[in-house]
């Protein structure tokens, strides 16, 4: 695997196009390509798009408004998840520098929602 550009495990919904990836069979793709896919897949409050790590923790990005990206990120085993808003600008750059497993401080600022 290339350590520069890690692969993930991503599932969507688009519903202005009606397309998608189910959560429940994610497909793979490369740390480079989450950034232009998020710019494609946000800009509806409907859509979504969840990236899960090595460790089956899922972040999952969605748009609150124009400016404003809803992120959190959801632990396996878990009932609540740590959420934060963002820029859009921020979350593309976020993507960009995913690394392979999600640490606990990958979102500083973010709330607990249970």
């Amino acid at each position: 695997m290339d350590t520069n550009n890690p692969f993930f495990n991503v599932f969507y919904r688009d519903f202005t196009h009606d397309v998608g990836i189910s959560s429940a069979a994610p497909e793979p793709l490369a740390r480079d390509r989450l950034a232009p896919l998020a710019e494609k897949l946000l800009t509806s409050e409907d859509n979504y798009l969840g990236i899960v790590d090595g460790s089956d923790t899922v972040l999952q990005l969605y748009q609150s408004d124009e400016q404003t990206i809803v992120v959190e990120l959801i632990y396996p085993k878990s009932s609540g998840c740590m959420q934060l808003r963002i820029s859009r600008q921020n979350a593309m750059l976020l993507l960009s520098e995913l690394p392979e497993i999600f640490p606990e401080d990958l979102l500083p600022g973010a709330a607990y929602i249970g």
